[in-house]
């Protein structure tokens, strides 16, 4: 009987312990969290519990993030890039130019040297080429892609590639030129001294004739690269 009666008496015990302890249990308002206390409704005997008061509103903080490097956009660290590593290509074609001369002069007729020292003057000089114009190409790069104005002197003063064409062609032009003067002046006195020698007469004449033909052909290509260039510029 005790057995039965113990467990009865235990949660007895245990309800009267949380009327006398629970505030909404003993009819009054327990605080709410963030610092607004619960208050009853207006009406008395509904039981609705309405909170009175808001939560203190946190401040917004900012992260600012420091750019660790120079700049700002990719072509200025293109263009970075491209003012080191130009000088380093500079300077290593050059290193191979003197190397591929050193071989070539201690080749003694060795045909495998000198084929090595061919191809080392020829790549160096190849990439001399390259290296002297990748502000040229950067900027035309930057012109297909829409950057606009690429905030490097390099690049910003840099020849577009049609420009660059123009000025080779002017340059090979120029020797043709030249050449085609040479030779008209060395077949006219072939001409002029032949003597009725018949080989040397003809010899003059082949040679005038070969060097109009040049300066023709000359006159042409550059008439023809004019209006290519004309169509990119």
């Amino acid at each position: 009987m005790y057995k039965n009666i113990m467990p009865l008496l235990f949660l007895g015990l245990m309800v009267s312990v949380f009327f006398m302890t629970t505030p909404i249990a003993m009819g009054q308002p327990a605080p709410a969290p963030g610092g607004g206390a619960i208050q009853p409704s207006g009406t008395a005997g509904t039981g609705a519990i309405q909170p009175s008061g808001t939560p203190a509103a946190s401040a917004p903080q900012t992260i600012t993030f420091t750019n660790p490097l120079r700049f700002q956009t990719v072509e200025e660290v293109l263009g970075s890039l491209l003012s080191t590593l130009r000088g380093i290509i500079v300077i290593l074609s050059l290193v191979f130019i003197v190397i591929g001369a050193i071989l070539y002069i201690t080749s003694s007729g060795d045909e495998g040297r000198m084929k090595v020292a061919k191809g080392a003057i020829t790549a160096a000089m190849i990439g001399l080429a390259i290296g002297l114009a990748a502000p040229s190409f950067l900027k035309e790069i930057g012109t297909v892609l829409g950057w606009g104005a690429v905030n490097n002197a390099e690049v910003a003063a840099a020849l577009t590639l049609s420009q660059i064409a123009r000025n080779v062609l002017d340059f090979l032009l120029s020797i043709v030129g030249i050449l085609a003067i040479i030779m008209l002046v060395v077949g006219g006195i072939m001409y002029l001294t032949a003597a009725g020698n018949e080989d040397q007469i003809d010899t003059g004449k082949k040679i005038v004739k070969w060097s109009i033909v040049g300066i023709a052909v000359a006159l042409a290509s550059l008439v023809i690269v004019s209006q290519i260039a004309a169509l990119f510029v």
